[in-house]
Protein backbone atom coordinates (compact mmCIF):
# COMPACT_ATOMS: atom_id res chain seq x y z
CA UNK A 1 0.00 0.00 0.00
CA UNK A 2 2.37 2.48 1.15
CA UNK A 3 4.70 2.05 -2.50
CA UNK A 4 1.24 2.97 -4.40
CA UNK A 5 0.74 6.03 -2.11
CA UNK A 6 3.98 7.26 -2.89
CA UNK A 7 3.61 6.14 -7.00
CA UNK A 8 0.50 8.15 -6.42
CA UNK A 9 2.45 11.01 -4.97
CA UNK A 10 5.09 11.13 -7.51
CA UNK A 11 2.08 11.28 -10.61
CA UNK A 12 0.32 14.11 -9.21
CA UNK A 13 3.38 16.26 -8.53
CA UNK A 14 5.29 15.63 -11.66
CA UNK A 15 1.92 15.80 -13.63
CA UNK A 16 -0.79 19.28 -11.84
CA UNK A 17 -2.62 17.69 -14.61
CA UNK A 18 -3.76 14.29 -12.62
CA UNK A 19 -6.79 14.35 -10.87
CA UNK A 20 -6.51 14.37 -7.24
CA UNK A 21 -9.54 12.58 -6.65
CA UNK A 22 -6.21 9.58 -7.46
CA UNK A 23 -6.03 10.32 -3.26
CA UNK A 24 -8.56 8.51 -2.72
CA UNK A 25 -7.72 4.78 -3.63
CA UNK A 26 -4.65 5.53 -1.57
CA UNK A 27 -5.14 8.04 1.83
CA UNK A 28 -7.96 8.28 4.10
CA UNK A 29 -9.06 10.12 6.97
CA UNK A 30 -6.50 13.09 8.10
CA UNK A 31 -4.15 11.68 5.83
CA UNK A 32 -6.11 12.31 2.73
CA UNK A 33 -7.09 15.72 3.88
CA UNK A 34 -3.57 16.72 3.95
CA UNK A 35 -2.69 15.25 0.59
CA UNK A 36 -5.23 17.20 -0.92
CA UNK A 37 -4.10 20.58 0.94
CA UNK A 38 -0.67 20.13 -0.22
CA UNK A 39 -1.67 19.36 -3.90
CA UNK A 40 -3.95 22.39 -4.18
CA UNK A 41 -1.30 24.44 -2.56
CA UNK A 42 1.55 23.24 -4.90
CA UNK A 43 -0.56 23.68 -7.43
CA UNK A 44 -1.54 27.16 -6.50
CA UNK A 45 1.47 28.15 -6.12
CA UNK A 46 3.25 26.39 -9.86
CA UNK A 47 5.37 24.01 -8.56
CA UNK A 48 5.77 20.61 -9.62
CA UNK A 49 7.99 17.69 -9.04
CA UNK A 50 11.02 16.13 -11.28
CA UNK A 51 12.21 12.88 -10.21
CA UNK A 52 10.67 9.88 -8.18
CA UNK A 53 10.55 9.70 -4.45
CA UNK A 54 11.80 6.16 -3.95
CA UNK A 55 10.95 3.87 -0.80
CA UNK A 56 14.16 2.16 0.61
CA UNK A 57 12.82 0.67 3.60
CA UNK A 58 9.29 -0.46 5.32
CA UNK A 59 9.55 -1.18 9.00
CA UNK A 60 6.19 -2.66 10.29
CA UNK A 61 6.04 -1.97 13.85
CA UNK A 62 2.70 -3.18 15.30
CA UNK A 63 0.05 -4.63 13.78
CA UNK A 64 -4.07 -4.26 15.63
CA UNK A 65 -7.09 -5.87 13.95
CA UNK A 66 -9.51 -4.75 16.22
CA UNK A 67 -12.46 -3.59 13.99
CA UNK A 68 -14.73 -3.22 17.06
CA UNK A 69 -15.92 0.49 16.51
CA UNK A 70 -15.31 1.50 13.15
CA UNK A 71 -17.47 4.49 13.39
CA UNK A 72 -15.30 5.60 15.94
CA UNK A 73 -12.28 4.93 14.10
CA UNK A 74 -11.41 1.72 15.88
CA UNK A 75 -10.39 -0.40 12.49
CA UNK A 76 -7.44 -2.51 12.12
CA UNK A 77 -4.67 -0.35 11.79
CA UNK A 78 -0.93 -0.90 10.80
CA UNK A 79 1.90 1.27 12.14
CA UNK A 80 5.01 1.38 9.64
CA UNK A 81 8.14 3.42 9.77
CA UNK A 82 9.50 4.12 6.43
CA UNK A 83 12.22 5.38 5.17
CA UNK A 84 12.47 7.70 2.01
CA UNK A 85 14.43 8.61 -0.77
CA UNK A 86 14.64 12.03 -2.33
CA UNK A 87 18.10 12.25 -3.73
CA UNK A 88 16.47 12.28 -7.67
CA UNK A 89 13.79 14.60 -6.50
CA UNK A 90 13.83 18.30 -7.58
CA UNK A 91 10.76 20.52 -7.03
CA UNK A 92 10.80 23.41 -9.46
CA UNK A 93 8.92 26.75 -9.93
CA UNK A 94 6.69 27.97 -13.13
CA UNK A 95 9.97 29.22 -14.21
CA UNK A 96 11.80 25.53 -13.88
CA UNK A 97 13.97 27.07 -11.09
CA UNK A 98 14.56 24.96 -8.05
CA UNK A 99 12.90 25.85 -4.83
CA UNK A 100 14.61 22.78 -2.94
CA UNK A 101 16.95 23.85 -0.10
CA UNK A 102 20.84 22.58 -0.37
CA UNK A 103 20.69 21.28 2.59
CA UNK A 104 17.70 18.68 2.20
CA UNK A 105 18.89 15.66 3.06
CA UNK A 106 18.67 12.56 0.80
CA UNK A 107 16.82 10.30 2.93
CA UNK A 108 14.39 10.65 5.93
CA UNK A 109 11.90 8.54 7.86
CA UNK A 110 7.76 8.59 7.91
CA UNK A 111 5.95 6.73 10.56
CA UNK A 112 2.73 5.71 9.00
CA UNK A 113 -0.77 4.22 10.26
CA UNK A 114 -2.46 2.73 7.72
CA UNK A 115 -6.19 1.61 8.06
CA UNK A 116 -8.90 -0.62 6.89
CA UNK A 117 -12.28 1.32 7.20
CA UNK A 118 -13.74 -1.43 5.18
CA UNK A 119 -12.65 -4.76 6.81
CA UNK A 120 -16.36 -6.39 7.23
CA UNK A 121 -16.98 -5.98 3.51
CA UNK A 122 -13.00 -5.82 2.35
CA UNK A 123 -10.56 -7.15 4.70
CA UNK A 124 -7.56 -7.17 1.32
CA UNK A 125 -8.79 -4.40 -0.61
CA UNK A 126 -9.63 -1.22 1.38
CA UNK A 127 -5.77 -0.48 2.55
CA UNK A 128 -5.65 3.02 3.05
CA UNK A 129 -2.79 5.37 4.71
CA UNK A 130 -4.79 7.35 7.70
CA UNK A 131 -2.16 9.44 9.13
CA UNK A 132 1.48 10.19 8.84
CA UNK A 133 4.26 11.81 11.04
CA UNK A 134 7.99 12.65 10.37
CA UNK A 135 10.05 10.98 12.72
CA UNK A 136 13.73 11.14 13.78
CA UNK A 137 15.73 7.97 13.37
CA UNK A 138 19.31 6.62 11.87
CA UNK A 139 19.47 8.02 8.01
CA UNK A 140 18.89 5.04 5.96
CA UNK A 141 21.06 4.24 3.12
CA UNK A 142 19.56 6.29 -0.36
CA UNK A 143 18.92 4.15 -3.36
Amino acid sequence: MLRKFYDVRNQLRQDPSQPLTLLDDVAISTELAAQQNLFKREREQGVRQTGETKVVELDVKSVNLDNSDPKAGKVPTVQIDLCFDVSDVDVIDKDGKSVVTPDRPDTGWIQFLVSNYQWDTDPDGSWRVASSQDIERTPCEAL
